[in-house]
């Protein structure tokens, strides 16, 4: 098997995030076109979206941590101790 390089990996890795970019939006049209309620973020805000499209805001969406520009963090797996 041959390796290859950043030139060919590139085109391959914005296609997967095109794709489920995509996938998500169709899955969102599916579940409003099948009349289930659904929740999502919006401007800030987590709103829920009823069946006959008005929408009803739940909350405000907070960080929970604040992170500069450039940091480096690393993430931790809720269910490894």
């Amino acid at each position: 098997m041959t390796e290859l390089d950043v030139e060919e990996i590139d085109p391959l890795e914005r296609l997967i995030s095109k794709l489920a970019a995509e996938a998500t939006h169709d899955a969102y049209h599916r579940a409003v076109a099948t009349g289930h309620t659904l929740v999502t973020a919006k401007a800030g805000l987590l709103v829920r979206i009823n069946p006959d499209g008005t929408e009803t805001p739940l909350s405000v969406l907070r960080a929970k941590h604040k992170v500069q520009a450039g940091s480096v963090f690393q993430l931790r797996s809720p269910y490894r101790s």
